[in-house]
C-alpha cells in the first residue's frame, strides 16, 4: 500500500491497545521511515483529536515506533518524536483521567530507562507533565513522576510506597516484555521458517533483524525478570513485617484480656463487700442494741420471778379502828340490835382479809 496522509490517519483511526494492532500498524509505519516528519505531525493531530480512551493506544504506537528504531539504529523516527513528543503527550495528558496519566508517565520512565530520547526531551516532558499536575485539584495522580518516586503514592507508608513502586514498574514492562517478544518471534520465524531462502545477503540480513529483535526481546525480559522478582520481595517483607506485628499484637491481646477479668473479679469481690456491710449491724449498733434490750436474756435470782402487782385502787387512808367502828356504827342507829351485830362482824372480817400496802 503506498503511502499517504490518508492512509495514515485510517490506520491511526483503526488502532487500539491491543498488541497486535499495534505492532501491524508499527511495521507500516517503519516500513515508511522516510516519510517519518510527515507520520508524526499526523500522528500528533490525531492524538490531540481522539477522545479519551483511543489516546493511550497511539501513545503505545509511538513506543513501538520509537523502541524499534533504536534497536535497528534507525534515526528517523528518533528525529521526527523528540522536537513534538513532549507538546503532543502534555495536550493528551490534560484530557485523560488519572489511570490514562499513570500509563503515560510509565511509557515515559521506560524511555528514560532505556535511554530512547535525550535528557532534554526527557526533561521537557516531564516539566510539562508536572504543569498540567499542578494545574489542576489534588488528587491520586495515579503515575510517577520520571526517575523519582510514585506520585500517587503520597501519604502513604514507606512499606507500601515501596511496593506501589515495585507494582507499577512491573506494569510499566509488562506491554514493553510482550511487544518485545511479538516482534522477536515474528523475525525469527520468518528467518527459520520461509519456504525458499532468499539471496545470500539478503538473508544474512534477514538474519541480523531477528538476532538484534531475539536480543531486545531477552533485555526486555532481563529487566522483567529483576523487577518482578524485586516486587516479591517487597511483598515477602511486607508479609514479613506483618506476621512480627500480628504475633505481637495478639500477646498484647491475651494480657489485654487478662486484666480485663481481674478487673471484673476485683468489682466482684468489690461490691460484695459493700453489700455485706450494708446488711450487717456493726460492732457500735450491736453494743448499742445490748445496752438498750430488756435483761430477759441474763440468768436471774429466783426473787426476780416474783411480781408484784400494782393496786388497782389506792387504800383509805389509815385510821384508828375505834373511830372507823364508831362512825359505822353511829350510822346503824335504830336497827335491829342483831342485825348491827352482824354487819359490824362483817366488817371486821373485811378488814382482816384486806392485805395492807407498805
Amino acid at each position: 500500500m503506498s503511502y499517504s496522509e490518508d492512509v495514515v490517519i485510517s490506520k491511526l483511526s483503526s488502532i487500539n491497545e491491543t498488541q497486535e494492532a499495534i505492532v501491524n500498524i508499527a511495521q507500516w509505519v517503519l516500513f515508511h521511515r522516510r516519510y517519518a516528519d510527515q507520520t508524526v505531525k499526523t500522528w500528533a493531530k490525531a492524538l490531540n483529536n481522539a477522545p479519551a480512551h483511543r489516546k493511550l493506544g497511539l501513545v503505545y504506537l509511538a513506543n513501538e515506533v520509537v523502541q524499534q528504531s533504536r534497536a535497528r539504529k534507525r534515526e528517523e523516527f528518533l528525529k521526527a518524536f523528540s522536537p513534538a513528543i513532549a507538546g503532543a503527550l502534555e495536550n493528551a495528558y490534560r484530557q485523560c483521567n488519572a489511570d490514562l496519566q499513570g500509563k503515560i508517565r510509565r511509557v515515559v520512565e521506560v524511555w528514560r530507562q532505556r535511554i530512547v530520547f535525550s535528557d532534554d526531551v526527557l526533561k521537557d516532558i516531564e516539566t510539562r507533565l508536572d504543569d498540567a499536575d499542578k494545574k489542576k485539584p489534588k488528587q491520586i495522580s495515579g503515575g510517577r513522576r520520571i526517575g523519582q518516586g510514585m506520585s500517587f503514592s503520597l501519604g502513604l507508608p514507606l512499606e507500601l510506597s515501596k511496593l506501589a513502586t515495585a507494582h507499577s514498574d512491573v506494569n510499566s514492562k509488562v506491554n514493553t516484555l510482550g511487544e518485545a517478544v511479538s516482534s522477536a518471534n515474528k523475525f525469527y520465524s520468518a528467518v527459520t521458517e520461509a519456504d525458499a531462502l532468499p539471496a545470500p545477503m539478503e538473508y544474512a540480513s534477514q538474519i541480523e533483524k531477528a538476532l538484534m529483535s531475539v536480543n531486545s526481546a531477552l533485555k526486555a525480559s532481563e529487566e522483567m525478570l529483576k523487577s518482578r522478582q524485586e516486587l516479591i520481595r517487597q511483598l515477602e517483607s511486607l508479609l514479613s513485617v506483618n506476621k512480627a506485628a500480628l504475633e505481637s499484637e495478639t500477646c498484647q491481646h491475651s494480657v489485654l484480656e487478662e486484666k480485663k477479668q481481674k478487673a471484673l473479679d476485683l468489682q466482684k469481690d468489690v461490691s460484695d463487700m459493700i453489700l455485706g456491710s450494708i446488711s450487717e449491724p456493726s460492732n457500735d449498733d450491736i453494743n448499742h442494741d445490748l445496752a438498750n434490750s430488756d435483761d430477759s436474756s441474763k440468768p436471774v435470782d429466783e426473787e426476780d420471778d416474783i411480781v408484784i402487782p400494782e393496786p388497782v385502787y389506792k387504800p383509805l387512808p389509815d385510821t384508828k379502828p375505834s373511830e372507823d367502828k364508831a362512825q359505822a356504827l353511829s350510822g346503824l342507829e335504830g336497827l335491829d340490835p342483831a342485825l348491827v351485830n352482824f354487819l359490824s362482824s362483817l366488817g371486821e372480817k373485811d378488814n382482816a382479809s384486806t392485805p395492807s400496802v407498805a
